[in-house]
């Protein structure tokens, strides 16, 4: 185990290491953990209250354990989905691995020091969904020391057991189903997954949310059955021995289940390292061999016909973020999180009416600024614009060979991410037609300013990136973790346009959809040209050399 530890911090070492970074940039932390504290407050609030009725709605038919059932239910299912695609990206997918392969190490131990980075994130997941529950169950339940005792340690045991079901599934099909064969195919799949499965989640609870049903039926269901908890963690016995232990923890059957619980886990680590030792590194064989499909010539001289070398490269791109799960996932699907939420909340609310209404409050001038700051605001979190350098990683020498002059890289990479931003504005294009039902004109208005916002945005971040470029990767996920040029981006984005809006909107001169759109569109053209200005500026004292 020895080799296997020393692997593990290796592989943390590579992908978490400050070496290089500026150290400065630690009062940034600072200022985000002060943004982010009023959610964070509002988040545990929430909690406490759910917690807190929940237990008062099945405390009189002795069900309140159910409480903690569901909670292991739902955080197994959730460590399990995370746990899929954390593990085709971490053990087959990142560089790394073949670097390691000619090292005189057994196939687990490589197992083992993969595992490491997935790892983190699944006890960042079980960390912020279980401790804040279970303190709250504690509490209100007059729990004993043992239960917050055996509470810390299931914790720690949390994620084995869904990452074991998970990391074996990955590992078989690996080994015996011709994924290098349609290894594109299988990258795209694996991080459009994700998006399908929290919409359907989303649209469950949403057509289920008249809270006065959803009590008087499950108050219902709760009387005519007196063994709900193994009822609904019958199919799933981690889930009933977790919750046994806790809320059984002074007991003889609550320190047995504990115990079985310890047994399980163990038993699935194993397991997790005996298959991995059979399976993996012939799985990691195969990746390399890359598609050997025969390709038509006819299809070959189409892909072939002169095209201008802009949108070559743009393409090119879009073919690279599309085709890499870890680039689709944090540049399109995380961007589409928050229009697709926003068009399935309004789509399935009966009082859709209502918002139309609401919109009819304000001023064509209040109306446009309303929508402009609201989605530039989500154009500013696409991490497609801050990571066009990075995304390169150590080929990004090969541009500086290419017959292309750097104006035209530059270019295509802030079209690529302006390309992509036209998803979430068609989004809440759809949004403000069907849904709040905005006047024609406005709409006209409001699709030219975001339009204009939306390259500022791509190229402020594609400048970020190009000030402090992440190249020296060996696994995608690399490119946004730990890096500060998204909170930068954000930063610069809603703090120049959110002042610039609050100025326009108390600006008695400025009125009139005219007259306001004309305001906004000579701040945009000046911001966009500061920013290619600045861009400018480094290429000509050739920073892109340097990188």
């Amino acid at each position: 185990m020895n080799k296997a530890w020393l692997v593990m911090k290796t592989m943390l070492k590579m992908q978490y290491s400050k070496a290089g970074r500026n150290s400065s940039q630690v009062w940034v932390f600072v200022i985000a953990a002060f943004i982010l504290l009023p959610f964070v407050g509002l988040y545990i609030s929430l909690v406490n209250s759910m917690v807190r009725v929940l237990y008062e709605l099945l405390q009189p038919f002795g069900q309140e354990s159910l409480i903690l059932g569901i909670l292991f239910l739902i955080l197994h299912m959730l460590l399990f989905l995370i746990s899929i695609v954390t593990v085709v990206s971490a053990f087959y997918f990142a560089e790394d691995i073949q670097s390691f392969i000619p090292f005189p190490l057994q196939p687990y131990q490589l197992l083992l020091g993969k595992a490491a980075s997935p790892f983190l994130y699944l006890y960042l997941t079980a960390g912020a969904i279980f401790l804040p529950a279970f303190y709250f169950y504690g509490s209100v339940s007059g729990a004993s020391i043992l239960y917050y005792l055996f509470g810390v340690i299931i914790f720690l045991l949390l994620p084995i057991i869904p990452f074991t079901i998970a990391s074996i599934l990955v590992m078989v099909l690996m080994r015996f189903v011709n994924v290098a064969k349609n290894k594109d195919r299988s990258k795209v799949l694996a991080g459009v997954f994700s998006l399908f499965f929290i919409i359907f989640i989303n649209v469950f609870l949403r057509l289920n949310t008249n809270s006065d049903d959803i009590s008087a039926n499950f108050a219902a269901f709760i009387q005519e059955r007196d063994d709900v908890l193994q009822l609904i963690t019958a199919f799933y016995p981690p889930a009933f021995v977790s919750t046994l232990a806790l809320t059984e923890s002074t007991t003889w059957i609550g320190v047995l289940s504990f115990a079985a619980l310890i047994g399980i886990s163990i038993a699935a680590f194993l397991l997790f390292i005996w298959m991995g030792q059979l399976l993996y590194l012939k799985g990691v064989l195969g990746i390399g061999a890359g598609n050997k499909k025969k390709i038509a010539q006819k299809k070959v001289k189409k892909q072939m016909t002169k095209r201008p070398v802009w949108l070559s490269y743009i393409l090119k791109e879009l073919r690279i973020i599309f085709r890499t799960p870890t680039f689709l996932m944090q540049c399109v699907i995380q961007g589409l999180f928050g229009p697709v939420f926003i068009v399935i909340i309004l789509m399935l609310d009966s009082s859709n009416e209502s918002l139309a209404g609401f919109m009819q409050m304000f001023s064509e001038k209040e109306s446009l600024l309303l929508m402009f700051i609201a989605v530039v605001f989500i154009l500013a979190t696409n991490a497609t614009s801050i990571s066009s350098i990075s995304r390169e990683g150590k080929s990004w020498e090969a541009n500086l060979f290419l017959p292309l002059h750097p104006k035209q890289v530059f270019f295509s990479k802030i079209a690529t991410a302006w390309a992509i931003n036209l998803i979430t504005i068609l989004l809440f294009l759809v949004v403000f037609i069907m849904v709040l039902q905005i006047p024609a004109i406005i709409i006209l208005h409001w699709l030219v300013l975001t339009l204009g916002a939306s390259w500022f945005t791509s190229a402020l971040g594609t400048y970020l990136d190009f000030l402090s470029p992440k190249l020296n990767w060996t696994d995608e996920q690399e490119v946004f973790k730990a890096r500060m040029t998204g909170l930068f981006s954000l930063l610069y984005t809603v703090g120049i346009f959110g002042v610039m809006v609050l100025f326009i909107w108390n600006m008695n001169n400025v009125q009139g959809l005219w007259m306001t759109s004309l305001v906004l569109l000579a701040c945009l053209i000046i911001a966009v040209g500061i920013v290619h200005k600045l861009l400018q500026r480094k290429i000509n004292a050739n920073e892109q050399q340097r990188l």
